[in-house]
């Protein structure tokens, strides 16, 4: 199993963004995550970066790396869903 390490996160008003290393990248729209369609730009802005994926602490959210990079068509689910990480 090949594996993408994420290089860069970030935020605009109205998705969230993962690059990989490669260049790769991939987005959520916010909307599509009721937590994060409600929350504050502030809040949006307030995330962590783990191994695996992002975590908004203010609104208790978390979306995962390969989930979202495999709804952009962009890789296949695995069974450890951790074929992109950040480190």
């Amino acid at each position: 199993m090949s594996k993408h390490r994420i290089t860069k996160v970030w935020v605009d008003d109205t998705h969230v963004y993962a690059m990989t290393e490669t260049g790769l990248t991939a987005n959520y729209a916010f909307f599509q995550w009721p937590k994060l369609a409600k929350a504050t730009r502030e809040q949006r802005e307030d995330y962590q970066l783990s191994y695996s994926g992002i975590h908004w602490p203010q609104i208790d959210e978390d979306l995962n790396f390969e989930s979202m990079f495999n709804a952009n068509g962009l890789c296949p689910i695995t069974e450890a869903e951790n074929s992109f990480y950040f480190s």
